[in-house]
């Protein structure tokens, strides 16, 4: 999926990707949720994908942030470029395995899937979508956005369903 041109697109791609992804979930037996998926990769479980889907929305957060306050942002994170995205996104596997419940996880991603909304709610127009506004990008704001909520969920979908098939 291209990235949304507008607003309206742009929250819709996040809520409609989130709602799909959980009700995917929902969708499987309880008694096969915390199974480990049948192929080796970085992503072992469901619990994998919540994790990484929850850092990533950290991850967003800490760029906004930091940009809020005149820091230098850290993109994609701190030590990591974007040549090292295997190894930043086994990190954050790593990094936010907390040995909870996957429900434990699952409400963690809701409820950080709901700030993260909150937060983009409030940027306005020009920020999200003007290619020259950040300095610490190549391009809109609504990319990473995008790619941190509505495409990651089209994405942890897809590896959901590649897992079970």
């Amino acid at each position: 999926m291209s990235v949304p041109t507008n607003r309206v697109q742009l929250e819709a791609a996040a809520v409609r990707g989130f709602h799909r992804f959980d009700e995917a979930i929902e969708r499987i037996p309880t008694a096969e949720r915390d199974a480990p998926f049948p192929r080796e990769g970085r992503d072992r479980d469901i619990h994998d994908l919540l994790d990484h889907l929850y850092a990533w929305h950290v991850l967003l957060l800490g760029w906004l942030d930091a940009e809020r306050a005149g820091e230098p942002v850290a993109y994609p994170a701190e030590g990591f470029t974007w040549a090292q995205l295997d190894d930043l996104n086994a990190a954050l596997r790593d990094r936010y395995r907390n040995g909870g419940t996957l429900a434990t996880a699952r409400e963690r991603l809701r409820e950080s899937h709901v700030t993260v909304l909150a937060r983009v709610e409030s940027l306005t127009d020009e920020e999200l979508f003007d290619p020259a506004g950040h300095d610490w990008l190549r391009g809109p704001l609504a990319e990473p956005v995008h790619e941190c909520l509505g495409g990651h969920y089209a994405w942890a979908l897809e590896t959901l369903d590649a897992a079970r098939a």
